[in-house]
């Protein structure tokens, strides 16, 4: 089968598309013929070395993987050949070959069904982006209604998805991004839009909550924002932190922190499987929507990752195998 394969760390010119060998699934797994695979910040972060692979190189990216059941492993009840199914799960791509290919092995307990009417591209655009923000704003933030919430990095795919649940949720999206931007992100549901390039960020945001800041921010950023999270925030605001696209380290100002009694939590775990069934459930419904940047086929990895370092992207790039 063909595969995007890195055989070393590095940048984009590491993913080679080649011939590697059928993968046999073992007891209590399936092998998924590959319709879809997104292509998200932490593939890139695999690759570099920034986050470590946890398997011997070469090595498979992708954590996101839409398409049909081609064979089941032993041991394997309630599916069949020729099941519509998504997965998206910290190991695949990161402890065991990934989504980057034609086929993939993943273990049955990982599968979710793809709900009419959604298509394979649709179905693993949901995969990380929505996990993440989903556990971010409802398990980790417990957001509630009304409330007045900041979505840094609002373009990414973690962030198109926070725009769209805490829309859901009843809450004023504020999100700031690149104003280029600001028309599509409206559509998403955003009550404010601020150009992530503009000089005073915190006075921006509190003119767009009338003067009461921000009851939760979503911190995508990390080194560059976190100081400016912090002043946006209300009194007894949080802040809730899930990427760190600038930089992992960051410095603030404590006494900020302790005079506006906020709190600054991270978020990172996984999605309960009744909660990734009920985002489905809300794709077919219509109640959310798949924001795709672009659909490239799979030996275009490269460019996807280029294009997602160029920081142009808005929403999800989907690698199809069937289109090479």
């Amino acid at each position: 089968m063909k595969a995007i394969v890195m055989h070393e760390r590095g940048g984009a010119e590491v993913l080679r598309y080649e011939d590697v060998a059928m993968p046999v699934p073992r007891a209590g797994e399936v092998l998924l013929r590959v319709h879809a695979a997104t292509v998200n910040h932490t593939d890139l972060f695999h690759r570099s070395g920034q986050f470590f692979i946890r398997k011997p190189l070469p090595h498979i990216l992708g954590m996101d993987v839409a398409g049909e059941i081609a064979e089941l492993g032993a041991q394997v009840d309630g599916w069949r050949v020729g099941d519509k199914v998504v997965a998206t799960f910290e190991a695949l791509g990161r402890e065991r070959d990934g989504a980057y290919a034609e086929y993939t092995c993943v273990p049955a307990s990982e599968l979710h069904r793809i709900a009419q009417p959604l298509d394979f591209v649709t179905a693993a655009s949901i995969g990380l982006a929505f996990t993440t923000a989903w556990t971010a704003l409802l398990t980790t933030a417990v957001l509630g209604h009304d409330e007045r919430v900041v979505v840094h990095a609002a373009a990414s795919g973690v962030g198109t998805a926070a725009v769209q649940i805490a829309r859901w949720k009843g809450a004023q999206v504020i999100a700031i991004c690149d104003a280029a931007k600001t028309g599509r992100m409206r559509e998403l549901g955003a009550a404010s839009v601020i150009d992530r390039g503009a000089e005073d960020l915190p006075a921006l945001v509190l003119a767009a909550t009338g003067g009461r800041g921000a009851s939760l921010v979503l911190e995508l950023v990390g080194r560059s924002t976190l100081q400016h999270s912090i002043a946006m925030l209300a009194d007894g605001g949080r802040i809730v932190c899930v990427g760190t696209l600038s930089g992992d380290v960051a410095q603030i100002n404590v006494m900020d922190l302790i005079m506006k009694r906020g709190t600054i939590k991270g978020s990172f775990q996984s999605i309960a499987r009744d909660d990734f069934d009920t985002v489905l459930r809300l794709f077919a419904d219509g109640t959310f929507e798949p924001v795709i940047d672009s659909v490239l086929p799979l030996a275009q990895a490269r460019a996807a990752h280029e294009r997602i370092e160029s920081k142009q992207v808005f929403g999800k790039i989907v690698l199809v195998p069937s289109a090479d």
